[in-house]
């Protein structure tokens, strides 16, 4: 069965006792998960419940909140051959004129990609490298000034933070913490082949058009990129470092603009 609200679609599979985890931005592409529920073990014995994080003070997370504001972007594409022609989501400066964000928000645009900074300024960013198996995109965008990032690591237990824009909203920037590092199985953004990635579970409120935006430690370090949400818990589902440093590093060095392929659609229900 598939439900949909809004943007954001969910597969609930009961022979598999698991609610599938996805997210649907708005060209319809959906992360899923196999037996997601548990995932989502409580964090003190007898079953009680983490609280929900609630967003931080800026003045407690100062290193966080300064990379964060200084890196986080909104990009806006076009895509007239997909359900809505100008799908809208948050991506990440990672050094100058580079750009991550997931390939599920570019797939099947065409032309530039509008590349929005905290500051209001209004950039041109084209698709230099297109993962659709990661879901990893970079873009190169010209005349974008940035601080480079450090990628590292993240435990199980670790505050963490996670930056975005969602709804048309200036930056925001939610506390949460790592619940668990795992190997999950799902398909490629294409629903083509099964493909195994080395993800985060992030105990913290993620909205749907966050994803593409960093995993950030206390120190300002990127240890993840949000892909998915979990439309009935407080969570969201991030890469890890070790998965996007390849596409990163192979991003500095890329130039020319390549292929987005098509949209990406909502995976049915077997």
């Amino acid at each position: 069965m598939i439900k949909k609200k809004g943007n954001v679609s969910w597969v609930r599979l009961p022979a598999l006792g698991a609610v599938l985890i996805v997210l649907v931005t708005a060209q319809g592409c959906a992360q899923w998960f196999r037996n997601a529920d548990e995932f989502h073990r409580p964090a003190s014995p007898g079953g009680v419940a983490r609280p929900t994080p609630q967003t931080s003070d800026p003045s407690r997370v100062s290193a966080q909140v300064a990379a964060s504001r200084s890196n986080v972007v909104k990009l806006i594409g076009n895509a007239p051959s997909c359900d809505n022609t100008r799908p809208e989501g948050t991506g990440f400066a990672y050094e100058p004129e580079r750009v991550m964000t997931t390939a599920h928000l570019v797939a099947g645009t065409t032309g530039s990609i509008t590349v929005i900074g905290p500051d209001g300024k209004r950039y041109r960013g084209r698709v230099i490298l297109f993962d659709p198996s990661r879901d990893v995109a970079v873009l190169r965008v010209p005349s974008l000034r940035a601080r480079s990032l450090v990628f590292g690591p993240i435990n199980p237990g670790e505050s963490a933070m996670v930056a975005g824009y969602s709804n048309g909203e200036d930056l925001t920037v939610t506390s949460g913490d790592v619940s668990r590092s795992t190997t999950a199985h799902g398909p490629d953004i294409y629903h083509k082949r099964q493909i195994r990635r080395e993800i985060h579970i992030v105990h913290a409120p993620v909205k749907p058009e966050v994803p593409g935006g960093p995993l950030l430690r206390s120190d300002g370090t990127v240890s993840g990129m949000i892909f998915a949400s979990d439309v009935h818990k407080p969570s969201g589902y991030a890469l890890t470092a070790a998965e996007i440093t390849r596409p990163a590093m192979d991003g500095r060095t890329a130039t020319a603009t390549v292929s987005t392929q098509g949209c990406s659609w909502t995976l049915h229900a077997r």
